[in-house]
């Protein structure tokens, strides 16, 4: 996720047209969590056999050694004195920041265009009255204007993005979290959902993209159809090229079921799970750059947004609903923050 916010704000203020209210979200019940018992390895076992399925409620990713084969490290214990918080994980503990998602979003700064500016090759408009909280679920609600907006009126959408920059930042931890994503195969060209960490006040070019995933039309660009993955980067500066990235494996229900993504930097590196399975690392001393963007002591902090409009992978049709709906909710159940105590 490379955009920068374009500094400042305009000297005329952006009038966003009215929109319909929306209705709630249907409300959702929270499924009882899955016990992790010693059956687990039988079902990684049975999941790798099949492809990655939706995740369950309770998701057991393990600790990864980056560089080298996926290890259980502090691996799950069955004893029946297992912490009572199903957060908890071996080698990481208790979360040191977490959001489920049950009230409000003092735990973000809640960006809109009259303060925070608008993404410099995006096709939306941020506004804060698109990021909102119910039944247990951050919605961050894209929709179509029935104007365009922006000095060039070149902005068919408005959207939410969210940060933690003010209240929640880290040098090196796990972070994870378990979302649906707005991407109906075919009809989602130029959405882009992320959930990506970067420095406190721009101290490095370094950037962790832990998810990002790509709406397209049927002729999906580069020959890659983006329709039941998403992609993992590591950025060393923000030049767009100079990055290592991979891509999850196939996930089933992308965009009609929830499923988790991780990430854990520590000094050693980077490594990206999805629905507690590995698919990326990156080791610290394979890239040359890695020093100055990562390790340097600067925390990074949280970013969820939903942008519309990319360079790669397209833009939204400005009246097509048959190619970009006109109405996307990148959902969110949880994000759940761990330390790194240097085990």
């Amino acid at each position: 996720m490379t955009p920068q916010l374009l500094p400042g704000r305009s000297a005329a203020p952006l009038l966003l047209p009215e929109l319909p209210p929306r209705p709630l979200p249907r409300r959702r019940h929270r499924r009882a969590l899955v016990i992790r018992t010693l059956l687990a390895p039988a079902l990684v076992a049975l999941s790798a056999c099949s492809g990655l399925q939706p995740v369950p409620e309770a998701p057991y990713p393990s600790r990864q050694t980056v560089g080298s084969s996926p290890v259980t490290g502090r691996g799950p214990n069955p004893a029946p004195d297992m912490p009572a918080d199903e957060a908890w994980l071996p080698g990481w503990g208790t979360p040191v920041f977490r959001d489920e998602f049950d009230g409000g979003l003092s735990q973000w700064t809640v960006r809109d265009h009259g303060t925070h500016g608008s993404l410099s090759y995006d096709r939306a408009v941020i506004s804060r009255r698109q990021a909102t909280v119910a039944d247990g679920l951050l919605s961050i609600t894209g929709e179509r204007l029935p104007q365009p907006a922006g000095e060039a009126s070149d902005r068919h959408f408005v959207t939410g993005y969210l940060d933690s920059a003010d209240t929640f930042s880290q040098e090196y931890g796990r972070w994870e979290m378990r979302a649906k994503l707005p991407l109906p195969p075919g009809r989602s060209q130029g959405i882009w959902p992320a959930f990506w960490l970067r420095p406190d006040g721009r101290a490095t070019e370094g950037e962790i993209d832990i998810m990002e995933a790509y709406g397209t039309d049927e002729a999906a660009p580069f020959g890659l159809s983006t329709a039941d993955k998403s992609q993992a980067s590591l950025h060393f500066d923000q030049s767009g090229g100079n990055k290592a990235m991979g891509w999850t494996p196939p996930l089933t229900g992308l965009h009609t079921e929830f499923h988790v993504w991780a990430v854990e930097w520590t000094p050693s590196g980077v490594a990206w799970f999805v629905n507690g399975q590995p698919y990326k690392t990156v080791a610290r001393e394979d890239h040359p750059g890695y020093a100055a963007a990562f390790g340097t002591g600067a925390p990074f902090h949280m970013r969820l947004n939903l942008q519309y409009g990319s360079t790669d992978w397209g833009y939204p049709d400005p009246a097509d609903p048959d190619v970009t709906v006109d109405k996307a909710v990148f959902q969110v159940d949880y994000v759940r923050v761990w330390k790194y105590d240097g085990g």
